[in-house]
């Protein structure tokens, strides 16, 4: 028998009863129920590629060292550099108590309120394009300096009654409290270029309370222009010494660290660290010092601008006159009574050299800020670097905006500029981190919910359920 007559032998052995029926329905559901079928999947493969792509951002939020590791240290003798393009602000730029920096070379406000308020306080590397929020002072009304070195920040409070000054160390992240002999509203003035003296005036602040907590600005900062008393104390072991100088307007170190130039009402005096006055410096009549970095590199030319004095309900302050154009300008010490070369800034930061200074004012062409050197003998500014011009403040209505710049001042000195490179900014903000982890931890059990559904769904219509017999 061949393979014909057996297949032919097989289905006339075959039992004549028909088919069982098919479900009722099963046909109608087919196709609907195959097409939720592509939807799920192709749906599920997305949900798979967020998740991945979130996971593995989630990586990358976290530093790649931890707390300890130490920040890059620059080579011995390595001057310091400057971007030529300033990056932008970002809510996503890590903090200093997560990931030091390093040294800094500008420690600035960043933002913009007239809407909506965002800002941070920023402190960008020396060495590299590295920007960190500085965590400890949020608010940009707080007065603080950066070190000469850009190796520590000096923080105080502007609105009330403090005990001590704050220390943040950018190379480990940390800060540590130094206790100030009496209470009183501190003004950091001024720091020793080795970054362990720090000069403040101090005011009581019983007659000054309600107004300093009424007033959204630095209210202390000025009133201490007019009553505040310079004294010195030493970071390392917190010893105060006193000067016996009231007020005090502004301060600066001398390069060597000996002693420091200061203002106090119109007049102008150098102070050894001993706070004995050693003589008086007759600059010209209306001329002060600048607020910071007063004293050139070489020890011997000073940065003077206009001040004036103001009253207001019989307190009497002295403030830097910002209205005067062509403000800067510069005697000798060995002749302090002739001003010299003039630097037309808008706000003097320190000096490049003894022929040059740095200065921030608004560019106009680029309608963003620009830091700039600025030569004494009346040349032409040379713009060194610019800040992100793009409107990223208040959700993008307003264009971000500099404030109250610090720098420090011992790298600037032979500070070189470079090609701007992507920006370091660090691990993402706590914040941040935690809601990126919780979307991916919903995201992830909303896949699994949506696959288990969809294997439930695929085993209901591959293996239906058989019909019941009637009878």
């Amino acid at each position: 028998m061949n393979d014909d007559q057996q297949i032919a032998a097989l289905l006339t052995a075959a039992p004549p009863d028909p088919e069982p029926p098919l479900p009722p329905g099963l046909l109608e559901g087919l196709v609907p129920a195959a097409r939720r079928d592509v939807r799920r999947r192709r749906a599920t493969a997305a949900l798979c590629a967020v998740v991945a792509l979130l996971l593995g951002t989630g990586a990358l939020l976290l530093p790649a060292g931890g707390r300890d590791a130490a920040p890059a240290r620059p080579s011995p003798g390595k001057a310091a550099g400057l971007p030529d393009r300033i990056a932008g602000y970002s809510p996503l730029t890590g903090s200093v108590s997560a990931a030091p920096p390093g040294r800094a070379l500008l420690l600035y406000g960043y933002g913009n309120s007239e809407m909506f308020r965002t800002y941070q306080t920023l402190v960008l590397g020396a060495d590299a394009e590295v920007y960190r929020q500085l965590d400890a002072a949020p608010e940009r009304t707080k007065p603080w300096l950066l070190s000469p070195d850009g190796r520590t920040v000096v923080l105080s409070e502007p609105d009330r009654e403090v005990a001590e000054v704050r220390v943040v160390d950018l190379e480990t992240g940390l800060t540590r409290q130094v206790p100030v002999p009496r209470p009183g509203g501190v003004v950091p003035l001024a720091l020793s270029p080795d970054g362990n003296t720090l000069a403040y005036s101090i005011v009581d602040m019983t007659p000054i309370a309600a107004e300093a907590a009424r007033d959204a600005g630095r209210y202390v900062e000025w009133y201490a222009t007019g009553h505040g008393e310079l004294m010195l104390l030493d970071l390392r072991t917190g010893q105060a010494t006193g000067t016996g100088i009231v007020p005090v307007s502004a301060a600066a170190f001398a390069p060597d660290g000996r002693r420091l130039v200061v203002q106090s009402e119109l007049r102008t005096w150098l102070v050894g660290l001993d706070g004995q006055r050693q003589r008086e410096v007759m600059v010209p009549q209306g001329y002060g010092i600048t607020v910071h970095n007063a004293w050139s590199p070489s020890g011997l030319l000073l940065a003077v601008v206009p001040w004036r004095s103001e009253g207001l309900d019989s307190q009497r302050v002295y403030i830097f006159d910002s209205g005067t154009s062509g403000a800067v300008r510069t005697v000798s010490l060995a002749e302090p009574s002739v001003l010299r070369g003039t630097a037309d800034t808008e706000t003097f930061l320190g000096w490049l050299s003894d022929t040059e200074v740095l200065g921030h004012a608004w560019d106009y062409g680029s309608d963003t800020g620009a830091l700039s050197a600025v030569p004494l003998d009346g040349s032409p500014a040379r713009v060194l670097s610019r800040f992100d011009d793009s409107y990223r403040c208040e959700f993008g209505l307003q264009r971000c905006v500099p404030y109250e710049i610090s720098v420090a001042a011992g790298l600037l000195p032979g500070l070189g500029t470079r090609p701007a490179e992507p920006a370091d900014r660090g691990p993402w903000p706590v914040g941040f981190q935690v809601a990126a982890l919780v979307t991916v931890a919903v995201l992830a059990a909303v896949t699994w919910l949506v696959r288990r559904r969809v294997r439930r769904r695929r085993t209901g219509v591959e293996a239906p359920r058989p019909a019941q017999d009637g009878g």
